[in-house]
């Protein structure tokens, strides 16, 4: 078989597995939390199968932990379509401190509404076993960019991120965006002080790289930009370590 048709065939499964497993979240009401809010899982949410899993339907969202020494570490960071929560349905990671960072609405369930009589069929555990890969992939893209990147290469990779995954929802999206994260936010998620990333976003602007400005991200070359990003590299080591083909992200799977 070529490799062609068992990507298609693939394809084909994730697609089917999409389609069950946004079938258990149909008739739930959607819930809308303001920016700034935490959300917060039920009381019964430490039993197993009463683990929330939430579908972010609008806004953005993170994930973040305190630190002892004060500060506070954001760990991943969600757009619409993403979903959150699996890790910990599975009892594989708690699910704790998920920050609106704007007004945000989700539909959610929980084991015992329908996901682990789901799993039972091959197609929806092969979705989930993808959701939850597209997770650790941006936890790896992030880790590598911190530990191989100066400050400048982390902010460039970071706003190349969001675009691509934007732009994946939407193929036409320009390369202008809304991006509702603070300087603080932004040194929480890239190990960054908010001295450095100001004045990391004063060097991407006068080299007419990129600019953000009132929460609004302006790609002024997006060449220069992959280039300080390295994202090339990244990409190609994550195609090496069985990365999907490119297409083949969440936000595809995931629009409605």
């Amino acid at each position: 078989m070529s490799t062609g048709s068992t990507t298609a065939g693939l394809r084909q499964e994730l697609l089917i597995g999409k389609r069950e497993f946004d079938s258990y979240f149909a008739d739930r009401p959607l819930r809308p939390i303001k920016a700034g809010d935490v959300l917060t899982p039920g009381d019964d949410a430490t039993e197993l199968l009463h683990v929330p899993v939430y579908r972010l339907r609008s806004g953005w969202a993170c994930q973040f932990r305190h630190l002892k020494n004060g500060r506070r570490s954001i760990l991943d960071v969600y757009l619409p379509g993403n979903v959150i929560g699996l890790d910990a349905a599975l009892h594989t990671r708690p699910i704790e401190n998920v920050l609106a960072l704007t007004s945000v609405a989700f539909d959610s369930t929980n084991a015992r509404g329908g996901l682990y009589g789901l799993l039972a069929h091959r197609q929806t555990a092969l979705y989930v076993a993808w959701l939850l890969g597209q997770r650790q992939r941006r936890a790896d893209r992030l880790l590598m960019a911190i530990s191989a990147l100066d400050a400048r290469g982390r902010v460039a990779m970071m706003i190349y991120d969001f675009y691509k995954r934007l732009r994946v929802q939407r193929p036409a999206y320009s390369q202008s965006y809304n991006l509702p994260l603070t300087q603080s936010h932004i040194g929480s998620y890239l190990g960054l002080t908010v001295v450095h990333v100001n004045r990391v976003l004063r060097i991407l602007r006068d080299e007419q790289i990129a600019t953000i400005e009132k929460h609004c991200v302006t790609i002024l070359n997006l060449d220069k930009l992959v280039k300080v990003a390295q994202h090339n590299e990244l990409d190609r080591q994550a195609a090496a370590a069985g990365d999907m083909p490119p297409y083949q992200t969440e936000a595809t799977f995931a629009a409605n």
